[in-house]
């Protein structure tokens, strides 16, 4: 026996009731349990369609699908770092490499001039943060105003999202502990060299993630799910 398109949306809704509101997990679970029904069809003709997906939901223990959600969540983290990193360490290869260093001496350079870097590397910081807090407002925007029209929502999204907390908090406020600490002594050197460093790398990350890897993202996700590329 085969699942109807009916039956087939029953589950769909059967994973929304149970805490699955994001459609690309809805999918890989309905397709698992539509096809773990049908093998039970095979061996217990007699059973109902709610029979058979009780029986299957069941294998997912008590917490229902929130390890399926937690894996998922873990899954997509690893995959999409190591993807940042890929494109991330083009940078340090040539010919990209030589833009990098050119970007952490020409800051390097600023600072010695000015003989100032707390608040030369804290302005250009301030400038970075709204710079890229507009743009991810911008992709927010969009993610938002795609759900609110196909009434879906994607948990790569979430994930990806999530991933950007630790390069947006962990790297500013390690620079400006620095320049707090060292900087009102005068101008140094090393805490110079090292600023230059943090802020071209960081906005390197910021880069990657949201104009390199983001998009290639959300290019593979619409060949793998039609309605996320309709959607787009």
């Amino acid at each position: 026996m085969k699942l109807n398109e009916q039956q087939i949306n029953q589950i769909y809704q059967f994973t929304r009731q149970h805490f699955v509101e994001w459609y690309d997990l809805q999918s890989e679970l309905v397709d698992h349990l539509a096809n773990s029904i049908e093998d039970r069809w095979k061996e217990n003709p007699k059973l109902t369609f709610e029979e058979a997906l009780q029986l299957e939901f069941k294998k997912f223990g008590i917490f229902g699908f929130m390890d399926v959600i937690d894996e998922r969540r873990r899954f997509l983290s690893k995959k999409y770092g190591r993807i940042i990193w890929k494109y991330y360490k083009e940078f340090f290869k040539l010919p990209k490499i030589i833009l990098t260093f050119s970007a952490m001496y020409f800051l390097y350079f600023l600072s010695e001039k000015l003989q100032n870097t707390q608040y030369l590397y804290l302005t250009i910081l301030a400038v970075i943060g709204i710079v890229f807090t507009i743009e991810i407002r911008k992709i927010h925007k969009v993610q938002k105003l795609k759900e609110k029209e196909t009434g879906k929502k994607w948990f790569f999204e979430q994930t990806v999202d999530a991933f950007n907390v630790y390069p947006m908090t962990f790297l500013p406020m390690q620079l400006l502990n620095l320049s707090i600490t060292i900087g009102e002594e005068g101008w140094h050197r090393e805490i110079a060299i090292l600023g230059a460093i943090l802020l071209v790398l960081f906005v390197l990350l910021q880069y990657v993630h949201w104009k390199i890897v983001y998009p290639k993202i959300t290019q593979e996700m619409g060949s793998i799910y039609p309605e996320y590329e309709i959607s787009k």
